[in-house]
């Protein structure tokens, strides 16, 4: 993976996504690509937007600490937060609306009235499919009766796109550039396309421009990369690895209960103390497949939790 190859570009890089719509002047950008979901949806631009701090420090220490990747707010007060992931499971919904309720709840100080509250939009990217039944690429989720569809209010707007699914000229021509962007596996020969069905992305391809050319940004978007490539190599070596090693363990003491139930229970336990092992025989094979990708080495260590002795030995 060598994230300096103009040919390879994860523009979903999280470190990237912020640079492209919080650096000084992606005001219009931003504002652009917001829109682009709302007229995709359907629903009511904006005319400018303010970019704010992603931080919702907690205020005290049972409370959650949350960070968005992109938050800024519209000229009329509606907060409008992005979010890049990558990776997510049938539970990342109950996560998306716990960010929108603590930045709901941000919105108001003491002494002010509820009718001072203003809508918060949730846009959120996802380069996994959350919902296998449907085609849907852009959902919008709002609050409504359920008998006769009426709105209890605006103020709750969850927009979730599946990129997994994105296929060119099924939405919006503005969502559809945009989504060209962020799916592309080149980006160099993908840019003239889209920017000619969409001027305004020559913007984008500049900001790119300055990003690849940028040693220190880059040095960071490879952390990140190797950060995500090393986790998604754990994460499905561990879920194999778990599941054999929790698959034997497991039939080794149903037997010895000697019951059906014994098996059951014994695969349960087998399977998390799999997951263990698992997790640490991968620990090895991951940090020797980013050594042979010549990364550094006391990035491995930090990243691993091996020692640099015991990388250098692989």
């Amino acid at each position: 993976m060598k994230a300096n190859n103009k040919k390879y570009f994860n523009t979903l890089n999280d470190y990237f996504v912020r640079y492209l719509f919080t650096d000084k002047g992606s005001e219009v950008i931003l504002l652009d690509f917001i829109n682009s979901i709302m007229i995709n949806a359907k629903m009511k631009t904006f005319r400018s937007v303010e970019i704010l701090t992603p931080f919702n420090l907690k205020k005290n220490k049972n409370l959650k600490e949350t960070i968005v990747d992109v938050k800024c707010i519209t000229q009329n007060g509606t907060v409008v937060i992005i979010e890049i992931q990558l990776q997510g499971n049938s539970r990342f919904p109950e996560r998306i609306l716990y960010y929108w309720a603590v930045n709901y709840s941000k919105l108001l100080k003491d002494g002010e009235r509820y009718d001072e509250l203003t809508p918060v939009i949730s846009i959120n990217l996802l380069n996994f499919n959350l919902d296998k039944k449907t085609k849907n690429i852009h959902s919008c989720y709002m609050l409504y009766e359920i008998n006769n569809k009426k709105l209890l209010t605006d103020h709750l707007q969850i927009h979730i796109i599946e990129l997994k699914k994105f296929k060119n000229n099924l939405l919006s021509k503005d969502l559809n550039c945009w989504l060209n962007f962020f799916t592309s596996k080149n980006v160099e020969a993908s840019m003239s396309e889209i920017v000619r069905e969409k001027p305004l992305m020559e913007e984008v391809h500049k900001k790119y421009n300055n990003f690849i050319k940028s040693k220190l940004m880059m040095m960071e978007y490879e952390k990140k990369e190797a950060y995500l490539y090393g986790n998604q190599i754990m994460l499905a070596e561990e879920r194999r690895l778990g599941k054999e090693e929790g698959i034997k363990v497991g039939k080794e003491e149903g037997i010895k209960e000697g019951m059906q139930k014994g098996i059951e229970k014994g695969i349960e336990k087998g399977i998390e103390k799999g997951i263990e092992k698992g997790i640490e025989k991968e620990k090895y094979s991951l940090a020797k497949n980013m050594k042979k990708e010549n990364m550094d080495i006391n990035l491995i260590s930090k990243l691993i939790g091996l020692s640099s002795d015991e990388i250098e030995k692989l």
